[in-house]
């Protein structure tokens, strides 16, 4: 992982209310990773000739289930044929990487969704050119959810008042989704006392009694599951049947003065997405080359759905959810020119 300067520190620290990281999905090792790439085409020169060499999209991100697509993207020569490579660095969340972005130590960061509009209502110059991952839609299989002991008193979402949830980060994607969830279920989510803890600690703390209810995700989720935990909502869902979860954006400063890379880019992570939605299988063998999910578990778990395009509602609905959190003041300022069509 590249040191940070003492200017982007300064920048970093100025945003560390940028909450949250990726979907909260799992974590795995910190290290960074870039694959080999296969394939013959080559990257372009300044004369738009063929100079034999793939460019390098440096690309920052945590080690989640989302991400695995587009190692696999690399893995199956995609990127390669559009004459590009790509070097994945992990990073602790978007405090550190959007800064680095626009201090053009990246080219792309992976972020939650509610991140992106939080960068864009603070005024920061950052677009989100592709979907990173999706909520399932389908109640009950989806890779985020709330759970509880199996003999607890609490019977949906609306029961939470009064009661303590472990979220991955307060003021962030679980939170803003949980809201909804207590919201939807005739609760008052303002009467819910929301407590920071990492993804790996929240069932230990849930079977100790130090928390009474979990949001959490896979491959977390299915562990509580089958460990007889009760699961009590869909928060994500209960946000939009399309809520988009994650993006990945670029500075507007790259789009400007590099449109071909940030298209050739974006048309591979749709292929990469596609291809794993395609071939599951494959998908789950790449999370186990980045990621600490045992092969077993990877089997098993509910993955990421990918999908294309941004869906308007689904934006504007999660914005909403954001602002409703406390995380934005307005929605509007965060959805105000955030996502562009680059492949239109």
């Amino acid at each position: 992982m590249k040191r940070i300067t003492a200017a982007l520190a300064a920048t970093a620290a100025s945003l560390m209310l940028l909450t949250g990281c990726g979907s909260g999905a799992p974590s795995g090792s910190a290290s960074s990773s870039g694959a080999e790439a296969g394939g013959q085409a080559g990257a372009k020169d300044s004369a738009g000739a063929d100079s034999g060499e793939l460019q390098t999209v440096r690309v920052a991100a945590v080690p989640v289930v989302d991400v695995a697509a587009i190692y696999l993207g690399e893995e199956k020569g995609f990127f390669a044929e559009k004459g590009l490579t790509i070097d994945i660095q992990f990073t602790p969340g978007s405090s550190i990487s959007i800064p680095a972005l626009l201090q053009d130590q990246y080219d792309m960061v992976y972020t939650g969704s509610v991140n992106a509009y939080q960068a864009r209502e603070t005024g920061l110059p950052v677009i989100a050119v592709a979907e990173g991952g999706r909520t399932t839609g389908d109640p009950g299989e989806d890779h985020g959810g709330i759970v509880v002991p199996e003999d607890s008193e609490i019977q949906d979402a609306g029961d939470l008042e009064g009661q303590s949830v472990a979220v991955n980060a307060v003021k962030g994607l679980h939170e803003a989704a949980i809201r909804q969830s207590v919201k939807k279920a005739g609760g008052d989510p303002d009467l819910v006392e929301f407590l920071e803890l990492p993804l790996p600690d929240m069932q230990p703390a849930l079977e100790r009694g130090s928390v009474d209810a979990i949001s959490t995700s896979e491959p977390f989720l299915g562990n509580a599951k089958d460990a007889g935990h009760r699961l009590i909502a869909d928060p994500y869902i209960d946000v939009d049947p399309e809520f988009v979860t994650a993006v990945y954006l670029t500075s507007e400063q790259k789009w400007a003065e590099d449109p071909q890379t940030v298209k050739d880019f974006v048309e591979v992570v749709k292929q990469s997405q596609e291809y794993a939605t395609e071939h599951p299988d494959e998908f789950r063998t790449e999370l186990s080359n980045f990621t600490e999910i045992d092969p077993e578990t990877a089997e098993t778990m509910i993955l990421t759905k990918f999908g294309w395009g941004f869906p308007e509602q689904a934006m504007r609905r999660g914005a909403e959810a954001t602002e409703e959190a406390g995380i934005i003041e307005d929605a509007g300022a965060g959805l105000d020119g955030l996502v562009v069509d680059v492949l239109e």
